[in-house]
C-alpha cells in the first residue's frame, strides 16, 4: 500500500541520532582553559554530543587519582550505555595527566581525550598502541629540556597524537589555549560520531 503525502510536503529521510559523550572529568585544581564559560561555549557548538561531568574532586578511601578517574569513567559508560568509541574525554592539570597515562597504558579505552595544560614530564612506562585520538593543550612553560618528555614520547608513538603549545605569560595566551583547545572539541566529537555510525550505533 501506498501513502500519498499532501501536495507541497516532501519525504523526508528519517533523522538518526548519533550519541557521543564528553565526559569532563573535574579534578581538584582549578580550571585554567576549560572554565564554565567555555563549557558552556563547547556545548553549543556540539549539538550532536551530550556532555557529562566526572568529578573526581574528592580523595576516596584508599583511592588514589588515577583510580577514581577509571571508576568514574567506567560508571559514566554504564549509566549511559556507551561502548567505547562513544566516549571523549575532557581533563586540565595533573587530572588530565592522570587520564592520558591510563589511555596509554591501555586502562582506559575511548573515541578521544584531550588533555589541557598537561605536565610534560618523561613517561615512566612504554606507551601500547591506543586507538584512541589524543589531542595537547599544553603550555610551552611546561616543556622540559629532555629529549624524553612526554610530547617527545607521543611524537615517537604510533598513536594518533596532536598537540598545540601555548604561552601561558602572553597576553594572549589564555585566548589562543581556549581557542586550539575549541578546534580539537569539534574534531573529536565529528571523529567520534562519524564511528558511531560506522559501529550503527
Amino acid at each position: 500500500m501506498s501513502i500519498r503525502l499532501p501536495y507541497g510536503i516532501a519525504a523526508r529521510p528519517a533523522r538518526t541520532t548519533v550519541k557521543v559523550t564528553v565526559a569532563v572529568i573535574a579534578g581538584p585544581d582549578p580550571s585554567l582553559v576549560a572554565t564554565p564559560e567555555e563549557l558552556r561555549r563547547w556545548r553549543r557548538l556540539t549539538p550532536l554530543a551530550s556532555w557529562s561531568i566526572v568529578s573526581v574532586r574528592g580523595a576516596l578511601p584508599g583511592k588514589d587519582l588515577p583510580d577514581e578517574i577509571l571508576h568514574g569513567v567506567a560508571a559514566e559508560l554504564a549509566r549511559q550505555d556507551l561502548e567505547a568509541h562513544q566516549l571523549i574525554l575532557l581533563a586540565e592539570g595533573k587530572t588530565a595527566r592522570a587520564a592520558l597515562e591510563l589511555v596509554l597504558r591501555g586502562a582506559i579505552d575511548c573515541a578521544g581525550l584531550l588533555a589541557i595544560a598537561v605536565p610534560c614530564t618523561a613517561l615512566s612506562f612504554r606507551t601500547v598502541r591506543a586507538a584512541a585520538a589524543i589531542r595537547l593543550v599544553v603550555r610551552c612553560q611546561d616543556r622540559e629540556d629532555s629529549p624524553a618528555d612526554l610530547i617527545t614520547a607521543l611524537h615517537a608513538a604510533d598513536i594518533d597524537a596532536r598537540i598545540i603549545g601555548f604561552d601561558s605569560a602572553a597576553a594572549n595566551g589564555a585566548r589562543a589555549a581556549a581557542s586550539a583547545a575549541e578546534t580539537f572539541v569539534l574534531e573529536l566529537v565529528a571523529n567520534a560520531s562519524r564511528q558511531s555510525r560506522h559501529h550503527g550505533v
